[in-house]
């Protein structure tokens, strides 16, 4: 018997209905978690959560709601607008599924003879049979359209939503069809294109024909932003193992090891178009973890097993970030073949950054059609490099095409959302409100309120300080596209108080590509002139950060490990679509003394400079590397791809008035392996060896972090300059668990926390022809900086901490395993980081 308790429907402004409830046992008083709420006459309906309760916000006409559960007959409830519905007794289920066993009014699953999981067993066994792709040749034809607002801004009768107080903002909204709210749209993307497979060899191309963009989010890289959006929101496909979405890797309901990752449980019939279907639901055994709750819809008479739709959506207690609900409907119908062939794909995603704040809405709509098994006539497209090709007319195409591709009726949010930033762009308050944000993301403060040829910045390097320089100013900037398209321009100067010293810097590029925003977008194919005079921070090396940065001032030990550099580069960079990268770089160098750092003989003599000159080339492969590109740094967006890079420096002795010979092989390789929703491991490996008698400071010196943050690629509690080598090996593992553990501990999961572990260390020697100790005429290393060989051990220290406090805080505490009587070291500590996840 089930109690459905205070259940109210009530229509809204503009039709909205909106119906809460719960579910439990009339006998136990339990609540009944995953039964099947949905309404009749419609393929709208959700999933009650693990408390029984559930929520519907919807447009659809709402006379009555079905509820099915398994041990229990199914429902159908009428509903009447403005009514609280009273107790509803259900008669137990006379028909006995097996995989039930009521006790005392609970709900106890099984596996061993239970219908439901008999059937996903089948479904997993033949995932592979109905896949299009197993085809020769397949295509179709693909229409995408991407929407980001601001989420359930209420109505006008509503006195603390948006649209009450600013009502003219109603003119803009639209309405979500799936919960029915009011969303505010603030960017809107359309993508027209022609997906292309083959299953031998396999490939797979998507033929980009065209694209448009509007939207608050214009200022920005559009393509970083496309590159993002199309990781977080990847297209679903259960047919896999995993689903990757949200830059996480979700268990499909469908994997192979979806039985013990699942609940399966059979609900009654539905009725689907028109067709009988089995509706098999599914929740995973931890709700915390990364999975779906959600629903399979297979015909009834259907002995191929065909699926027609997919529902999914994510548990209300899954340890995911900012994320409050998440709706995927797949639709799909079948080819004479058997094959599946989906028709719609609707994903609606619903984010709250903070408690409080407005929410955040994001859908991704996709249409597919002219589905073909035949070859294509431009079947030479898969000898394209590229996996996506976009057509060099795609975002020139008139209003009269997108209104010929729009398959469904959008309305005009598009102008919407363009006519409403030019109304918006009229106040100042929000005209210079939007050039503030846009400066603070950037890091850059334009010129002109237009098109700006210069901007000033980055920001976070305007004043910093170190032990050398004191107090150190900056004031830079670059020029941009609205200077010239092929034509760069870097410049620099920056004072310390201490040294009373004037460093600069002065960059000339010209790039082959006609760029369309930044001089660093991918793919790069330039040649730099570069002359910089500043201070060269021995073994420290930050790699997505200036080393000026402000937040890195607060440091554990003291910074004095500094020379002066005066370096002038002039370096060819080519860049593959493939992301293959080759530069040559020719290099002149004049290292200078500091305060701090000597140029001392054993055999007595002393020099303030020394000179080097020579070339470095580069090769770099990265196949499917996805990253965001700043003005100066690409961030990842994943780590997926596996990165090799191979260096080779060589300057030859008199060359250009060069001292030392300096011949160097440099190698790294670094990917990151995926446990599916167990998390993922990245492993970075590293070797470098030196051919010839070198300086001390071009001596490969491990990268040592000396602020409290956590920095990639460098060890937390080893000193700069600490040790001294001429060839080495090193490893960077750091296993993120995803709440692995913490989501089965009680209490604690409720705070959402990660696990995280690191492992890293360093093999290397000093061999004696660049030891000074044995060669006289060679710089003896610092005194103050307590160079040392390394021994016949590894230098070993790890990490274990704990991620995701207050979504945004990563804390651990390190420890060094060995050389720890090495004066002046710190065995352990606290190490903090700020980042941003789901």
């Amino acid at each position: 018997m089930v109690l459905i308790g205070c259940v109210s429907a009530t229509a809204q402004h503009s039709s909205v209905v909106q119906i809460t409830g719960m579910v439990r046992d009339s006998v136990s008083r339990d609540p009944i978690p995953y039964v099947s709420v949905s309404v009749p006459g419609t393929d709208f309906g959700v999933m009650t959560t693990e408390h029984g309760g559930f929520n519907i916000n919807t447009r659809e006409i709402v006379k009555s709601l079905r509820v099915s559960a398994v041990g229990y007959q199914t429902k159908v409830i009428p509903i009447r607008q403005g009514q609280t519905v009273a107790v509803i007794d259900l008669s137990p289920s006379s028909v006995s599924l097996g995989e039930v066993v009521v006790k005392k009014g609970k709900v106890k699953y099984s596996k061993k003879n239970n219908p439901a999981v008999e059937l996903a067993r089948k479904l997993i066994d033949r995932r592979s049979l109905n896949d299009p792709r197993r085809n020769p040749f397949y295509s179709y034809d693909k229409y995408e359209r991407m929407m980001f607002g601001v989420n359930d801004v209420g109505n006008e009768d509503d006195k603390k939503s948006l649209l009450k107080k600013h009502p003219s903002l109603a003119q803009y909204v639209d309405t979500s069809m799936l919960t029915g709210k009011c969303v505010l749209p603030l960017s809107v993307k359309e993508k027209t294109s022609r997906e292309l497979f083959r299953s031998s060899p396999s490939s797979h191309k998507e033929l980009v024909t065209a694209i448009k963009s509007d939207g608050l989010d214009e200022a920005f890289d559009q393509a970083s932003i496309k590159r993002f959006l199309d990781d977080v929101f990847r297209e679903v496909d259960i047919a896999g193992n995993d689903v990757t979405m949200l830059t996480n890797r979700f268990v499909s309901p469908l994997s192979t090891m979806g039985i013990s990752f699942y609940k399966y449980f059979l609900n009654d019939t539905i009725d689907i178009d028109g067709e009988k279907c089995i509706e098999l639901s599914f929740v995973p055994f931890t709700p915390e973890s990364f999975g779906f709750l959600g629903c399979i819809y297979v015909p009834l008479n259907d002995s191929t097993l065909f699926i027609k739709r997919v529902k999914l959506n994510v548990p209300h207690r899954i340890n995911l970030n900012y994320v409050e609900r998440v709706h995927i409907i797949q639709d799909f119908v079948k080819a004479p073949d058997g094959s599946r062939l989906k028709t719609h794909d609707n994903l609606e995603v619903e984010f709250r950054i903070l408690k409080g704040t407005p929410g955040l809405f994001a859908k991704r709509d996709t249409y597919y059609s002219n589905h073909s098994f035949d070859t294509p006539d431009d079947a030479e497209i898969f000898a394209n490099a590229n996996e996506q090709i976009i057509l060099p007319s795609a975002d020139d195409k008139p209003e009269e095409y997108w209104i010929a591709a729009r398959p469904a009726d959008y309305g005009n949010s598009r102008s919407k959302v363009t006519k409403m930033l030019v109304n918006f762009r009229k106040s100042k308050l929000f005209f210079w409100g939007e050039k503030a944000v846009t400066a603070l993301i950037n890091g850059y403060i334009p010129t002109s309120t237009g098109v700006s040829k210069w901007d000033f910045g980055p920001l976070n390097t305007t004043i910093s300080g170190n032990s050398l320089e004191g107090v150190r100013l900056r004031l830079g900037g670059m020029s941009t596209v609205g200077l010239s398209r092929h034509w760069f321009t870097r410049a620099y100067v920056a004072y310390g108080t201490r040294d009373e010293r004037l460093k600069y810097m002065g960059r000339l590029e010209y790039s082959f590509n006609e760029k369309k925003n930044l001089d660093q977008e991918f793919p790069i194919h330039s040649i730099a002139l570069t002359h910089k005079y500043d201070v060269d921070k021995l073994g420290q090396n930050y790699l997505y950060t200036n080393a000026d940065n402000v937040f890195l001032a607060l440091r554990r030990q003291k910074d004095d490990k500094m020379l002066y550099l005066r370096t002038t580069e002039l370096k060819y960079t080519l860049e593959t679509p493939q992301h293959f990268m080759a530069s040559l770089a020719f290099v002149h160098n004049i290292h200078e003394t500091s305060p701090f750092l000597s140029f001392d003989r054993a055999d007595g003599t002393s020099c303030r400079r020394y000179y080097q000159a020579g070339f470095k080339a580069t090769l770099r492969y990265a196949p499917h590397e996805t990253f965001y590109q700043t003005r100066s740094y690409r961030i990842p967006i994943n780590m997926d791809a596996p990165i090799l890079t191979l260096t080779q420096t060589y300057m030859p002795k008199g060359f250009c008035g060069s001292d030392f010979e300096v011949n160097i092989t440099e190698a790294a390789v670094q990917k990151r392996f995926w446990f599916s929703a167990f998390g993922y491991t990245d492993i970075i490996l590293k070797g470098a060896k030196i051919w010839s008698r070198v300086a001390y400071p071009d001596l490969l010196i491990p990268n040592a972090n000396l602020s409290y943050t956590i920095q990639p690629e460098s060890f937390a509690l080893m000193n700069a300059m600490e040790f001294m080598n001429d060839q080495y090996l090193s490893w960077d593992m750091t296993y993120w668990g995803n709440g692995v553990l913490l989501n089965r501990l009680p209490l604690i999961k409720k705070l959402k926390w990660r696990e995280v572990f690191s492992f890293r260390g360093l093999w290397g020697s000093l061999s004696d022809k660049n030891d000074p100790l044995k060669q006289n005429d060679l710089f003896v290393f610092p005194s103050n900086a307590l160079c040392m060989p390394m021994g016949k051990k590894p230098y070993m220290e790890i990490g274990a901490g704990l991620d995701n406090i207050l979504t945004v805080l990563r804390v651990d505490y390190v420890w060094r395993l060995n050389y720890r009587d090495t004066p002046g070291i710190n065995r352990s500590g606290i190490r903090i980081q700020m980042h941003f996840t789901f």
